[in-house]
């Protein structure tokens, strides 16, 4: 693909047909854009799948493709959740999360990680 741009639909369905045929449930891609501190990442879930709980290393945003995920974590004032889908853009919070997905789904992460920070 082109290090300049990538067509998402194509590569979401690419990702999801993956994925759908992979015994885990899952693909992964690192898009390519010659960029030194900010990454995307294309990943497509089965029904179920996801990201177990994890930090947030810096700042993050998640974008649907396809499908619907849930994005939850616990915070001093409870239990939190959003139910993202396709066009949907969410940022990450700041706080351990994880990410299921409730139906075959396709999301793109971008992230700058930032000194000393764990996570993504």
């Amino acid at each position: 693909m082109d290090s300049l741009a990538h067509d998402l639909d194509r590569l979401a369905d690419h990702l999801l047909e993956q994925a759908l045929a992979s015994p885990e449930g899952r693909a992964t891609l690192t898009l390519e854009l010659g960029q030194s501190t900010l990454r995307h990442i294309a990943m497509a879930f089965d029904t179920g799948g996801g990201l177990p709980e994890h930090g947030n290393p810096g700042e993050a945003t998640l974008r649907v493709l396809r499908g619907e995920v849930r994005l939850s974590w616990s915070s001093e004032t409870g239990e939190h959740a959003i139910e993202a889908r396709p066009g949907m853009l969410v940022r990450i919070p700041d706080a351990k999360h994880r990410v299921e997905a409730l139906e075959p789904s396709v999301m793109l992460l971008t992230a700058v990680s930032l000194p000393g920070a764990q996570g993504h």
